[in-house]
């Protein structure tokens, strides 16, 4: 056991054997899954936005077995008005992985630390106030939208039942000598108000973000060799960067009562717009210039519930850019998501840390998701689900000289989850890709089919999950 969790573990039992002294109520939760890569074979195309993934010709079949364990403990006075939060997880943790202690030896021999703290933060109401009326401040949850950002980071946060106002600090730099203050820093300030008024639910939002920087008239930042598959996003932007985007939207959902169950509507529509500015796109300071960044992004759920089954259609759409050397960039970016839409293309099996990207895009191509699931609780215990997704970019990828394509594939996923306890739940889920001509932009290899135009290279996944949470 490495030092560090030996700290925690003592934190949290002097935390509860503390409590009758301290007149506070303390709770401790956790979610511990492990997960199993039962198969793929193409374990290189699952890289992570690293702007490595690939597809090969000749297969690249893997198996392996991975730990994300999550615990986190509420301190909180016994009336409620004051909490905080302390959450950490070993995420990741493959079986056999000596880099971050998962091989002989325990964690004591990671040469990395496995150990990453997720929330640590204090939550109090407003004194004299009859309604919710309060402030969370620390590293805690941020959700401005599921397809804009949905994630933790440090910031100030006030709320009510239906509002909030945040202030929110992803990159932070010292100011240097001849500097502006705010450079380096990378702040956004966030609005979001819920109107619910059943059967129908709105949110409106707006989040503006944006990165300083005192740049001299002969100096520029190069983005010659910007990587839009590995960075069109706003936390992995080059830095420091002077930029700013707003994002505003509106969000939602309706339901109603039906003979056989109810249907639904849910959607989201998000406009962007900002700049990037003292860039080169040539490395040349006769190529300095500043870039327009506008984007949208539309979502919409059609289903229906009939008894224990749920046919949902989904559609889609982040838009892509058409010329990325022009001085526009017209393609949705987003802050930081997690998307699982999509096996194959997103987070949406088992093991999601083995994923092809978190956004709602890809590179700055953009996205056309259209699926169709049928969800089934069998019984209590048992539920299961199918889905056909067909997945385009939203604009024309050139692959050859004389051939374009928007066809990314059609793809089919397939799950079943059981619970053998109320809190202990085992899943096993399938996916597989059709791959469209655009997926020839992933080959590699020395095959005569590479870089012909054509997706010749389908994917398959399949994963399982034993996930116990408390």
């Amino acid at each position: 056991m490495s030092k560090n969790l030996k700290i925690l573990i003592g934190v949290l039992l002097a935390l509860v054997l503390a409590t009758p002294a301290m007149a506070a109520t303390f709770t401790v939760n956790g979610d511990m899954n492990t997960r199993f890569l039962l198969y793929t074979d193409q374990l290189g195309f699952f890289g992570g936005d690293s702007g490595a993934q690939v597809l090969d010709k000749e297969d690249r079949p893997d198996s392996g077995a991975e730990i994300k364990y999550r615990m986190w403990v509420n301190a909180s006075t016994n009336d409620g008005k004051v909490y905080g939060v302390f959450g950490f997880e070993v995420g990741s943790l493959r079986f056999g992985s000596a880099a971050l202690g998962g091989s002989f030896g325990g964690d004591g021999k990671g040469t990395a630390g496995n150990i990453e703290t997720m929330w640590f933060y204090t939550d109090f109401q407003l004194p004299s106030v009859a309604s919710t009326a309060r402030f969370r401040l620390g590293l805690q949850p941020q959700m401005v939208n599921p397809y804009f950002w949905v994630e933790n980071a440090m910031g100030v946060k006030f709320y009510t039942d239906n509002f909030y106002l945040s202030w929110f600090r992803g990159l932070d730099a010292n100011t240097g000598s001849g500097g502006d203050w705010g450079d380096g820093d990378l702040d956004s300030i966030n609005a979001r108000y819920d109107l619910k008024m059943e059967p129908v639910k709105v949110g409106l939002f707006a989040s503006y973000v944006w990165e300083g920087k005192k740049t001299a008239a002969t100096a520029f930042t190069n983005l010659s060799t910007f990587d839009a598959l590995t960075s069109y996003v706003v936390k992995k932007l080059p830095t420091p960067l002077e930029f700013n985007l707003l994002a505003v939207g509106i969000d939602g959902g309706w339901s109603a009562p039906t003979g056989f169950g109810k249907v639904f509507i849910n959607w989201d529509a998000i406009y962007e717009f900002g700049k990037i500015k003292d860039v080169s796109l040539d490395n040349t300071l006769a190529g300095k210039t500043d870039l327009d960044l506008k984007g949208y992004l539309l979502h919409a759920d059609i289903g229906a519930n009939f008894g224990a089954a749920t046919l949902t259609f989904t559609s889609q759409y982040a838009s892509g850019d058409k010329n990325p050397d022009d001085k526009d960039l017209k393609a949705y970016m987003a802050v930081d998501t997690d998307r699982t839409d999509s096996a194959i293309f997103q987070e949406g099996h088992f093991t999601d840390d083995t994923y092809f990207t978190d956004r709602p895009y890809i590179h700055d191509w953009g996205l056309w998701l259209n699926k169709l699931a049928l969800n089934y609780q069998a019984t209590k215990q048992t539920n299961f689900g199918v889905a056909v997704l067909y997945l385009q970019t939203a604009v024309d990828v050139q692959l050859t000289s004389s051939k374009k394509s928007k066809k990314l594939g059609t793809e089919i996923d397939a799950y079943v989850k059981h619970k053998l306890y109320d809190n202990l739940e085992v899943g096993l889920d399938f996916a597989y890709l059709a791959s469209g001509d655009v997926m020839d932009e992933f080959e590699t290899g020395t095959s005569s089919e590479v870089g012909n135009g054509s997706g010749d290279v389908d994917v398959f996944l399949s994963s399982a999950s034993i996930r116990y949470k408390f």
